[in-house]
């Protein structure tokens, strides 16, 4: 019987709280643990256990931009104990979860944020976006013969910083 790669992947994801070891993976598609994570290496460059670990990860960081919940909710979602899925996604990316969540908070358009994430004094720091129509718009109005350097012209540009 042949093993699906993506059978795997797709139970990985699934069941990704009640996974706890790859002979779990291998009973529910019946297949032999040594196969299916040969098989599974062959064809991913990675072993069973990394990408689940991975998986953990992924999934902490995309709740971790796209909620409010606290970390150690999210990490009883995965079915994981606060100090196990904090060291491992701190192991993983170097930085906490808090830290990962301060560094891309503003960064994301589709993180919803509420006013407890400010202190009650500040107000969030004013952004200057700079849109492909204003580039235009300076590019096209300094298109001038003085000019001695070429203008490179670039779409999708998305610059962020201070307004001041």
């Amino acid at each position: 019987m042949m093993i699906d790669i993506s059978q795997v992947k797709s139970f990985v994801s699934s069941n990704l709280k009640s996974v706890r070891r790859t002979q779990q993976v291998a009973t529910q598609l019946n297949c032999s643990l040594e196969r299916l994570k040969k098989t599974f290496f062959k064809n991913e460059k990675v072993s069973l256990s990394w990408y689940i670990r991975e998986s953990r990860v992924s999934r902490m960081k995309e709740r971790l931009l796209t909620s409010d919940a606290p970390c150690k909710v999210i990490c009883l979602d995965l079915g994981l104990r606060e100090d196990v899925g904090s060291r491992l996604f701190k192991n993983s990316t170097g930085m906490t979860m808090e830290e990962f969540r301060r560094s891309y908070n503003g960064t994301r358009p589709n993180v919803r944020r509420t006013q407890s994430h400010y202190k009650e004094d500040s107000q969030p720091t004013p952004r200057l976006v700079i849109t492909e129509g204003v580039i235009t718009q300076v590019l096209s109005t300094s298109d001038s013969k003085e000019s001695k350097q070429p203008i490179r012209r670039t779409g999708g540009i998305w610059l962020q910083g201070p307004a001041s």
